[in-house]
């Protein structure tokens, strides 16, 4: 397993024709499609640094933070736990559930960004600066890639192919 662990630490992101052939690569986004310059700028919330004083897009922001953490927190119960994560290209074991919600609480909020391996799964998940995170999937873990798809449709999140 240490074998594999190392392996899935060393992708290289920058390589797409590498990682289409072994996985299945898709973004969850609580919007429909990849935002352009034009449609990015004026968005009404786009990320956690939109919010300053504004209530109303606070509420929003928490709602939409519980769908994350609703399929974060399915991830951590398949993967039994066993969740490696990138912060500032160090590789860190997660200890607890209390410590992975931690990280997943802020990278939500943008205060780390943050690659989560889980080795059991094949499931990598990368995060970004905003409320769209790529995942990529080994193929022959397809009955994963269904049911988080099936989770993403039902907390009303939206799933962008590529």
């Amino acid at each position: 397993m240490k074998h594999a662990i190392d392996k899935l630490i060393k992708i290289d992101f920058q390589n797409f024709d590498f990682l289409i052939k072994d996985y299945f690569i898709f973004s969850i986004s609580i919007f429909d499609h990849i935002l352009n310059e034009e449609e990015y700028i004026n968005a009404y919330l786009v990320s956690y640094a939109d919010i300053k004083s504004n209530i109303e897009k606070k509420i929003l922001f928490n709602k939409i933070k519980r769908k994350f953490v609703f399929i974060y927190k399915i991830l951590f119960k398949l993967s039994r736990g066993i969740v490696i994560a990138i912060i500032d290209e160090k590789p860190r074991k997660i200890v607890s559930f209390n410590h992975y919600m931690y990280i997943i609480n802020n990278i939500l909020k943008e205060k780390k960004l943050c690659t989560l391996i889980y080795p059991l799964l094949g499931c990598i998940t990368t995060t970004g600066y905003d409320l769209t995170h790529q995942f990529l999937i080994s193929k022959n873990k397809i009955l994963l890639k269904r049911e988080i798809e099936i989770i993403v449709k039902k907390v009303g999140l939206n799933i962008i192919r590529y």
